[in-house]
């Protein structure tokens, strides 16, 4: 598992857009994503509570785990934005 996380990190830090958002931001927004997509072929548009819940399981993780990562609010709701903006997308293309 540990060595799929890595490539993934990898694999999303070369879509680093230089824009003046934290590339640590940008990377919880793209996981939001397609978090979001996979959720909705499940659940249709409840995945957004899907991706809120795993936002709030990896942050509650992280502060858990304080001596290897940080707890921050902004990292779940980038996370979560990511989820709603794939749902808006979906909704405005009409699935």
């Amino acid at each position: 598992m540990e060595k799929l996380l890595t490539f993934l990190n990898t694999t999303l830090a070369k879509l680093y857009i230089p824009c003046g958002i934290p590339a640590d931001k940008q990377m919880h927004v793209i996981t939001g994503a397609v978090a979001g997509l996979f959720g909705f072929l499940i659940l249709g548009y409840y995945s957004l509570i899907l991706v809120a819940l795993i936002a709030a399981v990896k942050e509650g993780y992280d502060y858990l785990h304080k001596d290897i990562h940080t707890c921050d609010f902004y990292d779940w709701l980038a996370t979560v934005l990511g989820g709603v903006f794939i749902l808006v997308l979906i909704y405005v293309l009409g699935f």
